[in-house]
């Protein structure tokens, strides 16, 4: 009962400040309501609606491809379903990540042989997203060095960029490594932690998708797509506000490193937070004060809104999570025996 008390206020404090950072946000002037206001057209939620809806597809599909190798066989609109429902719950629970645990267990219940691949898959799907989002931004930064290296924030926030993509990147080669003195060196560490057996059944899991390098070159391929699709809506919010133009490459840089200030799990799908975050990078990279990150930030989030509730929809009139058609999944081979 105790449990459920804490666990309660801590929901209640983290809803509670993302109201209270949009409050801010709002009555200080840094959404344009107005700007909002001109959004509300057909062909802008028309428009809107069929981007996100691609953004959204392309990240189902990146997950299923994932799912596919682990050899959990579901169909696109399967997958598709459990997306959106994951689209309801990254709305209904702090963070926006909260989706992917109900993912996660709808694929694991009453499958313990499909538990540690069920959890991987869904590790894997948000740690190749956040991969891409951390190379796109270095990619628009680097064709766009020279801005960069003007304002000694964006210089900053370059550096950090840059030490992100090299653990990232060690990260991934270490778990994907199939060289024997890496393997048994990252064995002989797990076997020191707490709950290793735990860890090692999931380093095993994980290990398998480096197997196949078109695996991870398809679902980042996938993951550019999703968040193009998602950056276009902005460019597009932006575009319809009547708020000031600003080249697309702003929104290219600006909206990864927003995507991932809005995955902190400190409001529900990272309302508020993410208002925040396009405000100052907006501010930083174009020097100057403007309400263009709140707004079209806001627009998307309405947008993604829609879709949770199509998946609380799908969630409350759709079938148990044991009866899913999923395939058993294979036996985990120890990456030490092969």
């Amino acid at each position: 009962m105790k449990t459920k008390i804490v666990s309660w206020l801590k929901t209640a404090l983290k809803i509670g400040f993302a109201v209270g950072l949009i409050w801010w946000i709002v009555s200080t002037g840094k959404l344009d309501l107005e700007g909002l206001k001109k959004l509300l057209s057909p062909n802008f939620v028309l428009v809107g609606m069929s981007l996100v809806f691609l953004s959204i597809f392309a990240g189902s599909e990146r997950w299923r491809r994932i799912l596919v190798s682990q050899n959990l066989k579901l169909s696109s609109f399967e997958v598709l379903k459990l997306t959106f429902i994951g689209t309801f719950f990254n709305f209904a629970m702090p963070g926006g990540v909260g989706g992917d645990v109900i993912k996660a267990y709808y694929l694991a219940s009453g499958r313990p042989k499909a538990k540690v691949a069920a959890v991987t898959s869904v590790a894997m799907d948000r740690i190749l997203g956040l991969y891409s989002m951390i190379s796109m931004a270095l990619i628009v930064m680097l064709f766009d060095i020279q801005h960069v290296f003007k304002i000694h924030s964006l210089t900053n926030l370059f550096a950090l960029i840059c030490l992100l993509f090299f653990c990232s990147s060690a990260f991934l080669y270490l778990a994907f490594s199939k060289a024997p003195p890496i393997k048994k060196f990252i064995f002989w560490a797990l076997t020191r932690l707490p709950l290793r057996e735990k860890f090692i059944k999931l380093y095993e899991s994980t290990h398998l998708y480096g197997s196949d390098p078109f695996l991870i070159l398809h679902c980042l391929l996938l993951s550019f797509v999703a968040q193009t699709f998602s950056i276009l809506v902005m460019i597009y919010a932006g575009e319809s506000s009547g708020l000031e133009s600003v080249p697309y490459s702003v929104y290219f840089l600006v909206a990864p490193l927003g995507f991932m200030a809005t995955a902190i799990p400190i409001s529900p799908a990272g309302l508020g937070v993410g208002q925040a975050a396009f405000y100052a990078l907006f501010n930083i990279y174009l020097s100057q004060t403007t309400a263009l990150g709140p707004t079209v930030i806001t627009a998307l989030q309405a947008l993604q809104i829609v879709f949770g509730l199509f998946g609380a929809i799908v969630y409350m009139t759709g079938k148990n999570p044991k009866t899913l058609p999923v395939a058993p999944s294979e036996p985990i081979v120890s990456p030490l025996k092969q």
